[in-house]
């Protein structure tokens, strides 16, 4: 690979990075893929920050809104309150 590349990838990775720990002190991950590497057999939920709730995969709400992001369900039980439909 030549230099400006791996300077690229290097960015991004550190871009990746601070977005991760900027959600990791609310307990919170960017992506579902990260939640489920994070969680293992625990569910992953969709927290919503603004309503101070958290929502199930099945649940129409699951990762809608701009003001949130994805936890274990032990974290989210612990904090937020439980969506029902």
């Amino acid at each position: 690979m030549k230099s400006g590349t791996l300077a690229v990838i290097g960015v991004a990775w550190a871009m990746l990075s601070a977005a991760t720990a900027a959600h990791a002190q609310d307990g919170l991950l960017a992506t579902e893929d990260q939640a489920h590497a994070v969680c293992g057999a625990d569910e992953v939920v969709w927290i919503d920050l603004d309503k101070g709730r958290f929502y199930h995969k099945s649940q129409e709400k699951f990762a809608k809104g701009g003001n949130g992001g994805f936890a274990c369900l032990r974290t989210a039980h612990a904090r937020y309150r439980e969506a029902h439909n």
